[in-house]
């Protein structure tokens, strides 16, 4: 026989279990303000159950000022407990309520290089198997404010910025040397230093101009100078295309240039070293509509599939 709660122990669980979702919501966003924008939830009404909540424990959970908020020990070992729990709960509740059909908008950025590769075969099955799902994607290379613009869930790349965002690595990538089959047979590089004068220089992250290789047990340090240097991607493709000298270049944008015939790999028994992720990125982890869901288990899944080809192109 199922367990009986009478009206009073009712309502008890429902104010507790509603304070202990603020609680969870200002922890794992980091303040009031983005977990009150993230719960659609009135801050000072948060701020109430949290305080509700610790009075009913007896102790302190949360120090804040006007400007910080610290998770006191307590408040932390409490967040570590529930935190499982309710994101099992959340998720029940959003299956509940979906019921067996996919359906409703998706809001997803990415950058551009990786629409061709991953995220147009996900949607394309997506919306096949499931036409009542609506996908809007923005593709930028800029890091967009998921929170301010309403998106679900990105793709991204690289070193990300700290934040409160949830990140799900989903895969990662080396640089391919490239220039073309004509700027390799003018120049015939036989080591990494015959570059370094020659490099098309993607200026916009930190220590560009610094590059390892490795082949074997050989170690290379490279310094690069640059024929030319920009802050875009697009430049660097098209000014290595044109002959003007050679880059790296993620395999997800190396692979189709090498096919078409447009570049070839350059010294290839050296490879770069270090490595980079690719992350799902979304803004919390509970109550996620399972149409998200989904589309974030099929990105990792097209990753995972693409996978082997970056890892040989770059190897």
């Amino acid at each position: 026989m199922g367990t009986i709660i009478d009206g009073t122990d009712a309502l008890a669980s429902t104010k507790s279990y509603a304070q202990l979702d603020a609680f969870v919501a200002v922890v794992s966003a980091g303040s009031f303000t983005l977990a009150a924008r993230r719960t659609h939830c009135d801050k000072s009404l948060l701020s109430r159950r949290v305080r509700a909540l610790e009075q009913a424990l007896g102790i302190r959970l949360l120090n804040r000022t006007t400007r910080t908020l610290h998770v006191t020990e307590a408040g932390q070992a409490l967040y570590s407990s529930v935190i499982g729990p309710m994101e099992q709960v959340a998720r029940a509740l959003v299956e509940v309520s979906e019921g067996d059909t996919l359906q409703g908008p998706v809001r997803m950025s990415t950058i551009p290089q990786l629409s061709g590769s991953v995220v147009i075969p996900v949607v394309a099955r997506l919306r096949r198997e499931h036409p009542e799902v609506q996908v809007r994607v923005q593709a930028r290379e800029e890091i967009v404010d998921m929170v301010g613009q309403g998106l679900d869930v990105a793709l991204r790349t690289g070193n990300l910025p700290d934040s409160n965002l949830v990140a799900r690595r989903v895969g990662g990538w080396s640089y391919v040397l490239c220039a073309t089959p004509q700027w390799v047979e003018e120049h015939q590089p036989q080591h990494p230093q015959d570059l370094a004068p020659h490099w098309v220089l993607y200026a916009d992250v930190p220590r560009a101009d610094q590059w390892a290789l490795q082949s074997g047990d050989e170690r290379c340090a490279l310094r690069v100078g640059s024929v030319l240097s920009t802050n875009n991607g697009w430049v660097v493709r098209e000014a290595v295309r044109s002959g003007l000298g050679v880059s790296g270049f993620p395999p997800f944008i190396a692979a189709e240039l090498i096919e078409r015939g447009d570049l070839v790999r350059v010294l290839p028994k050296w490879s770069v070293s270090g490595r980079h992720g690719i992350y799902a990125v979304y803004p919390h982890r509970g109550m996620l509509p399972r149409r998200v869901q989904v589309l974030i288990e099929r990105l990792t899944a097209q990753v995972a599939l693409v996978q082997p080809q970056w890892d040989a192109l770059s190897q």
